[in-house]
């Protein structure tokens, strides 16, 4: 082999495993381990001041099966507690815990089981999962979904349609990352979600009192976020909602040994003032 060739074939080789390198997955910075010794962090998100009266949005499609108008997902609080429902609480970095579950499941609409559920709806406006495991999207009604995933540069992420109902298609969104990717339903422009890919499993959503735990987690301090997505309308786009910035806030806990930290999270961050008409901009809600 000539000296040309040979430094041919040593940058080839190079590049060979520099791309096998890069390949790797980002996951693999997170480790799966025991841990016998975890504490939990629960609490509650609550909202402080006068609540704002969100408007329903317009349904476009289905109008048979879904109805005129639906009630607005962003923004649910219980009025007895102040806790505000869907807002994801997450840690924001673990590099070594508990194993995430097999599978998360985003169902929509609503089924003979769900009796809480929402027709011609995400059943939370906030979907988090582990990058890798599997995400199970299950279409609960006998009218056609097509759930739609970006990921956080709006490149489409995943896209599929449903027309059979009470039937689970799997997939695995290993190529999500982060927090408030755009989730969405391309049959029905009042359907919008958010999605979050995490590495761990550390987070939670809260339920309709506001309330999160979330367990397992090894001695040490950690950042702890809340995120709830924003409530008003800032414009549509070919009749489909775009809200405004979402509200996120955080605090700094230390976990030790078996510890249990409470902790409550407050919103809004910032003043709102929803004022917006129904889903296409134009005429006004009905009295």
């Amino acid at each position: 082999m000539s000296g040309r060739d040979s430094r041919i074939y040593c940058l080839l080789l190079f590049l060979g495993l520099f791309c096998l390198g890069g390949a790797a997955p980002a996951w693999a910075d997170y480790d799966v381990i025991e841990v016998p010794d975890g504490g939990t962090i629960k609490g509650q998100a609550v909202w402080k001041g006068a609540i704002p009266k969100v408007p329903p949005l317009r349904v476009f499609a289905d109008l048979d099966a879904c109805g005129t108008q639906v009630p607005s997902p962003v923004l649910r609080i219980d009025p007895a507690t102040n806790g505000i429902q869907d807002v994801l609480v997450y840690v924001e970095r673990v590099e070594r815990g508990k194993a995430a579950e097999a599978i998360y499941r985003l169902p929509m609409g609503k089924g003979a089981a769900a009796s809480t559920a929402q027709t011609c709806q995400f059943h939370h406006p906030v979907f988090p999962f582990v990058r890798t495991s599997q995400v199970g999207l299950i279409n609960l009604e006998p009218v056609l979904h097509n759930p739609h995933f970006f990921t956080e540069k709006q490149a489409s992420l995943f896209n599929l349609a449903l027309p059979t109902p009470d039937r689970e298609i799997t997939t695995t969104l290993s190529r999500a990352r982060g927090v408030g990717l755009r989730l969405q339903c391309d049959v029905h422009v009042h359907m919008n979600a958010w999605a979050a890919a995490f590495d761990h499993p550390y987070f939670a959503v809260t339920d309709s009192e506001g309330r999160f735990e979330i367990s397992g987690i090894p001695p040490g301090s950690y950042t702890v976020m809340a995120w709830h997505s924003g409530y008003n309308i800032v414009k549509f786009n070919a009749s489909r909602p775009v809200y405004d910035e979402p509200h996120v806030t955080r605090k700094t806990v230390t976990i030790a040994p078996r510890a249990l930290v409470e902790s409550q999270f407050e919103f809004p961050v910032r003043p709102v003032d929803v004022d917006w008409n129904i889903a296409g901009g134009e005429d006004r809600l009905p009295e």
